[in-house]
């Protein structure tokens, strides 16, 4: 799956928890945020997330992340392609 706006980090963040059957207060405490940061995250206030909390945020969820800036455009816009740990496409 590619991602290029904050909103998309948001959907794949709250479909992955639930489908880990994982609550906001258990991600939070996992990834050492109060529990609003991750209801902030998935209310589409990704964007404000930095690099440290986002890469606790996806070890959490077992996910992996590829960069990848486009050669498309002059003015690339970096894609994230989320895959699950064990590497199947989300």
């Amino acid at each position: 799956m590619y991602i290029s706006i904050p909103r998309d980090w948001s959907n794949v963040v709250r479909d992955r928890r639930t489908d880990l059957k994982m609550t906001q207060e258990e991600l939070a405490a996992r990834v050492g945020k109060a529990r609003q940061w991750v209801v902030r995250f998935e209310s589409g206030h990704a964007g404000s997330a930095n690099i440290d909390s986002l890469t606790k945020l996806l070890a959490v969820l077992e996910l992996n992340v590829e960069v990848d800036a486009t050669d498309e455009d002059p003015d690339p816009m970096f894609m994230l392609d989320l895959d699950d740990a064990d590497g199947s496409e989300l």
